[in-house]
Formats: C-alpha cells, structure tokens, sequence
C-alpha cells in the first residue's frame, strides 16, 4: 500500500515530522496544568496530515491556507466539545466557546484576570494545528528545515524551561533535539539524492540507510557531550543587569498569570530563609546581600516586613499552623481579616532582589497584592480570615516588582492597656498552648516580672525590657544541649542568643501568663532613604519578633531582641511617635498621628476592593534618569558600537571575496540560489551563467566577466587569469542588480501569498 502511494520526500522524513510534533505535544500534555490537554498531540498529528495532503494538491498557496483555516477551526472546535460536558448539544457547545473566548478578549484588553481553562487548551490547540499545518507545508510544499524545526522547538523549550513540576521533561527536549538532527540530515540527503537523479548521477540505493547511522551516532554523542556539560554558574551582576532591560518580558508574564490564572502552578526550591518551621538552633550567618527595596509615600515611625507568623510552640521550636491554602486574585479585593481598630491602610512596592524568592514581603498586617498569593489561612469564630503565611502563587525572579496593600497599626499605649481581656475562643485556643519542658524556673521569673502590672500591654513591656537588659546578643551560639529546655538554657545558663531565642522566650512567657502571643519572621526596616523614600533591606536585616494580641486591636509587634532600638508607642492618641526600632535616628519622624489615620472614605466599604495605590517614582539617577535608564542608554551605545563594528568588518570582507575570482564565482552561485535558479552540481559554469543572466538580463555582461576569468584560471593551462582584470569594478555593476532584483521577487512572492 505505501508502495503505491508515494511521498517523494520518503516516508521516513514524513515520520519525523510528525515524531517533533507529538514530542512536543506530549511533553505539554505532562505538564498537567489543565484538564484536556490530552488532546493537543492528536490535533498536532491531524494538522500534519491536513498540511501534507493540502502541500501536496494543486491548490494555489492562498487558497491551500485557506483550507487550512477552515479544517483547524472545525478540528480545534470538535475537540475543544469533546471536553466540554457531554449533556450539552453540540450548538451549545459552540455557542460556549464563542462565548468564553469573547469573555477572554474583553478581559484580555481590560484589566480582569480569566480562569477559565477551556481558553488555555483553545489556544494551545490552535497553536498546535499552527505548527502541525506549518511543520508539512515547509517540508513537502517549501522545504525549509529551520522552519519546521525552530517553531516546535521554541514552543517545547518554553514549556520545558518554565514548568516547575516533577515530571522530567528534560528528556522530552532531549529526544526532541535527537529527532530534528535526524530530520535536518534526512532533508538534507532527500534535497541531494533529488539532485542527483535529475543529473543522471549513480549512487548506492543502500546510502540512505549509512546517513541515517552516522546521523543518529553523532546526534547522540552530541546529546550525551551536552548533558554531561557543567552548568554556567549564576551571576548575579549579569542578571541585575538583565533584569533592568527586560521590563516587556515581565509586562508578558504578569499578563500570562493574569489571562491564564487557572493553570496549575508547582512549587520550586527558592531562597527564602524562612520556611514552615522555625527551629532554636546555633550560630547563624546571614551574609549581608541585598534583598529588596521597599518605596513608601512617607517615612513610617516602625516597620517590619513580614513572611511567616509561627502559631505552634513545642519542645524545639516552632511550627506554622496547618491551614488551608487559597488562591486569592487581585481583582479579589482585600483579604477578609477581623476588624480592628487604629489601622491605616498604607501601599508599598517592593523591587526583589534574590535571584529565587517566594515570599511576598509587606508591613503587617497585609491586605492585598497586584500579584497573584497563595495565602495560608483559618478562620475564626466570626469567619473572618486568620492569615498565617502570604507568598507569591508564582517564584519571583531578581528585579520583579510587586505592590502590597497593608493594615499599619497606630494603637497608642494607652489604647492598649486599656483594651479587653476577652479573647476570643479561637485566639485562646491556638496561642496560650506550650510544651511541658518548660521549667519551673522560667514560669517562676514570667510570674515575678508581670505580677506587679495589671493589664497585658504593661506585662508584655516588663517581659520585653527584662531580656533585653539580661540577655547578651549573639549570633554564634552553640544549639542548646539535648534534653535541656531552649528556654531554660537562654534565661539561666548561657544569657545570650539571637532575635529567635529573645522572641521565643517572651511569647512563651507571655503564654504561662494566659497572654496571647506569637512569633513572626520576615525582615528589619533596614535602611531608610529619604532621596528615593525607601528602605533598603539587607540579608543582615533578617529577623523574628513577638506579636501580642489585643482585642479590638489585634495583633501588635513587639521588639525584645537587645541589639534592635526598641518600638515606644505614643501614650496618647495626641502623643508623637517613638523612637523606630532599626535605627535610633528615626525617632524624630516627621510623621504625626494625624497624617497616619485614614481619610474619611477610607472606612468606607466600598474602598476596601479599590485598586493599589500608584506607586511611588522610581529613584532618579545623574542627569534625572533612573538607574535602570542610564543602564538602557549605556547598553543601547554599546550595541551601536558593536554593530557599527560588525559592519565595518563584513565590509572588509565583503572586498576581501569580491577581489578574488575564485570567491567571487562562489558569491555567484549563492546569489543565483538566493534568486531561485535551480543549480546542479552537472551544470557547467557557462550554464550556471546563463541560468543567472535569464534571472537579472541588465547582468550579462558582469557575469560572463567573472565567469570567463574564473575558467581561465581554473582551467587553462597556466591556471592564471587576466592580470588587469579587477572584479570588484564587475561588482560595482552587478551588485545593485542583483539586489534589486532580489527586492522585487520578494515583492512578486508577497503579492501572490
């Protein structure tokens, strides 16, 4: 049967087409980011048989595309139904993805996010019936390998490069590269054998067989070699300096996550330095790199950049409660947390600098992001939203920009001591519990410091005054025995540790009192800039602190740790603030209470699902630009130069061939193969030439020259041409005709297309 029914490219090449296709098909199938995806290798392999036979009639180009639209969109259709639920008519089933994907557009031009998945497995369908239809058209119509190579390829390295998930889709590129060097040898040894029959030229039937061997050994070794290669190490200048020039490719991936939210997303191994657990161990280093910057309307009287708050206490650290995770959108509003008092909703944006992030940082306590999070929450007794982590549904590269919305406490002290005793059932039942190692030395010391006060603020402030006046601060201790108490070892043995053991050691303390408390974790202010009204966040800034709770009030931060300028709330509402706990310096804050409340619509509910704030100006650099601009600008004069370079040196060699006549017989092959004549190998000069000269007449005369001269020096006895003879001045002539001519053949394909 396939005797009878021929392909002049062979079946083989017909097979490897479609092996790249289904390759990369499948390869999207197992990233399993959707449901229905199984149907993307059946529409790839429909396409190339659609685009073989429609490559292979004699319809004009224009109306084979035509056909081609017509067949994918009934293909596309027909399969996009068949996910559909089967109960609906197969009109509705049309009406629906009309729908859906208008739904799309709209949402695609405005600023809405879509979830709906059937949209990604529509378009990804019709991309493949694209590929497929392209992948036969430019190998049985037009042979041109690179383009049956290239597009599959881009797509597969995309899927492959961005997919975070387990599966091991490495290998599906690998075997991907393995098929398109047997396909390129194949095409190549077809376009040959072609030739070779046309001119009447024996070969051994049996060379096919020995191209192929040869192709497969060397692509494997090939293969082999680069996967056995060392990866290039990160540099994190290089990628500081990428990351300032490809704003448009981040714009891309914001809109990617925004139009296609409903897309699985896998986690992957980032650098955070805080996780689920929080563990009392020895010495720390944390480097002093950079980590973000942090751009604020004002200057804020306190701040830390919170992660993680840690809820549950046991014998050798601490645990993150297990709550469930959600997807909350920006377009979701903010995030419903209980109502407390004192609160004034402030906006920041933050420029990340780990080359691996997965946290979203903000003041606590955090509302909103323009980024999609994956937020770790219960719920309490009036179903409110009780938030344990926030980091970003997608790992932040060096140089993403993000915007958080948060609820910054202004509760004066006196607000505070005044403040109930009634907490509610789910604050008493998640963070009054501790472990039974707890000494009876450490609940005898919590009793004497807070039995002289009678309300939690100054309990928590007697707690937090005595260890940072008996607690000596140190980076570098050695992890508490086994079997010994952390707590007992740092109040009564060592009397040193770092910022883990001071907050441990309170919020536990404060816990044998039947006070609510618990740890956080994230980053000290750092340092503030008041040119670009920012601070800048170092590694060395990472840091944990306490939280009490207050009824009315909520959670409130405290700083125990010695070597952190401690947190002093005004005592009245018409009080100044205190000093800021990073830097002593801030305690002259040119903020008052008053400028910090929120405006009269700020409490309005209609504004708690308005949009983020605009963002601060980006700091200006010399001249007024910013860095990133004079980073543009340097890059854009370094490309110029470059590329005036490369154009004086393909002039110098340019007239190196054109000066010889050997290279310049050469030059005219190429462009007579550029120009489209069919050149064989059996052609003799003179009837290259003519061939040639029936393609650009106004170029007889040149190309005859160049041709005379060549066969004299090949040829002739004496192997040397005219001594006078200059083909640079044959150039001169034929050049512009061979460019012009060039020109217009283009224009003649467009216009026929």
């Amino acid at each position: 049967m396939l005797r009878r029914i021929r392909i002049e490219e062979g079946w083989f090449t017909l097979f490897l087409v479609w092996a790249m296709i289904f390759t990369a098909g499948l390869a999207v199938v197992q990233t399993e980011l959707i449901n229905g995806l199984e149907i993307i290798p059946v529409v790839g392999s429909v396409a190339l048989m659609a685009g073989l036979l429609l490559a292979k009639s004699r319809f004009s180009d224009r109306t084979a595309h035509l056909f081609s639209l017509i067949y994918g969109l009934f293909v596309v259709a027909y399969f996009i139904g068949l996910v559909l639920p089967g109960s609906l008519p197969w009109r509705d089933r049309v009406l629906e993805m009309g729908s859906r994907q208008i739904i799309w557009l709209r949402k695609a031009f405005g600023e809405g996010s879509s979830r709906d998945g059937i949209i990604f497995v529509m378009h990804t369908s019709a991309v493949f019936w694209l590929l497929g239809y392209t992948a036969s058209w430019f190998t049985f119509r037009y042979p041109r390998v690179w383009r049956v190579v290239l597009p599959t390829g881009v797509v597969l390295l995309s899927v492959v490069y961005f997919y975070l998930g387990p599966k091991p889709l490495a290998l599906y590129l690998g075997f991907y590269l393995l098929l398109a060097l047997l396909y390129v040898s194949q095409t190549h040894l077809v376009s040959h054998v072609k030739e070779w029959r046309m001119a009447a030229v024996r070969f051994e039937r049996g060379i096919n067989l020995s191209f192929l061997r040869a192709s497969l050994i060397v692509g494997m070794f090939t293969l082999l070699v680069a996967w056995y290669l060392p990866a290039l190490g990160a540099s994190t200048s290089v990628s500081d300096a990428i990351s300032n020039v490809n704003q448009p490719w981040r714009s891309f991936q914001d809109n990617w996550t925004r139009l296609f939210s409903s897309l699985r997303s896998y986690g992957s191994p980032t650098n955070d330095p805080y996780t689920d657990s929080l563990v009392l161990g020895g010495p720390r280093t944390v480097g002093n790199n950079l980590v973000m910057d942090i751009y604020v309307s004002k200057k804020l009287p306190y701040v830390y950049w919170q992660s993680t708050v840690y809820d549950v206490y046991g014998p050798r650290g601490w645990e993150m409660a297990q709550g469930e995770q959600v997807i909350h959108y920006p377009e979701d509003g903010y995030l419903d947390l209980p109502v407390v008092l004192e609160r004034k909703v402030i906006t920041q944006t933050v420029i990340n600098y780990r080359a691996s992030s997965g946290v979203l940082y903000g003041a606590p306590d955090i509302i909103a992001s323009d980024k999609q999070m994956v937020v770790t929450r219960q719920f309490d007794e009036t179903g409110h939203e009780v938030i344990n982590g926030i980091k970003s549904r997608y790992v932040l590269r060096q140089g993403d920009t993000y915007h958080i919305d948060s609820q910054y406490s202004l509760a004066d002290a006196t607000s505070l001591r005044q403040a109930t005793t009634n907490y509610p059932a789910s604050i008493t039942d998640n963070y009054l519990s501790y472990p039974d190692s707890i000494t009876p030395e450490t609940r005898a010391l919590a009793d004497s410091l807070t039995a002289p006060r009678d309300n939690p603020f100054d309990k928590a402030i007697a707690v937090r005054d005595y260890l940072r006046a008996n607690i000596t601060y140190n980076d570098q201790i050695p992890a508490p025995p086994d079997g010994v108490d952390p707590i007992h070892h740092t109040l009564f043995v060592s009397k040193e540790g770092y910022c883990t053991y001071y907050a441990t050691a309170m919020a536990v303390m404060l816990r044998l009192e039947g006070i609510p408390a618990r740890v956080a974790a994230g980053y000290a202010q750092g340092e503030w800039d008041d040119a670009t009204s920012s601070y800048r966040v170092r590694a060395s800034n990472a840091h944990t602190w306490v939280e009490v709770y207050f009824p009315g009030y909520g959670w409130i931060q405290f700083e125990p740790t010695a070597s952190i300028p401690v947190v002093e709330r005004p005592e009245t509402p018409a009080g100044e603030g205190g000093d800021n706990f990073a830097s002593p310096s801030l305690a002259d804050t040119s903020l008052d209470r008053e400028s910090l409340l929120p405006d009269e619509d700020a409490s309005n509910p209609e504004r708690t699902n308005s949009p983020l704030d605009a963002p601060p100006p980006p700091p200006t650099g010399v001249l007024g630009l910013s860095r990133s601009a004079l980073l543009r600008l340097a890059i854009g004069a370094a490309l110029l130069m470059v590329a005036g370079g490369l154009v004086f040196l393909a002039g110098q060699m340019n007239a190196r061939v054109e000066s010889d006549v050997n290279k310049s017989y050469g030059r005219l092959g190429d462009w007579g193969r550029f120009l489209g004549v069919q050149i064989r190998p059996a052609h003799t000069p003179y009837e290259r030439a003519n061939l040639l000269t029936a393609q650009v007449p106004e170029g007889r005369a040149p190309i005859r020259n160049l041709t005379q001269q060549f066969v004299t020096k090949t040829f002739s006895p004496s192997r040397e041409g005219d001594p006078d003879f200059n083909p640079r001045q044959e150039w001169k002539v034929l050049r512009p005709l061979l460019l012009r001519k060039s020109i217009s053949n283009w224009f003649a394909r467009f216009r026929r297309n």
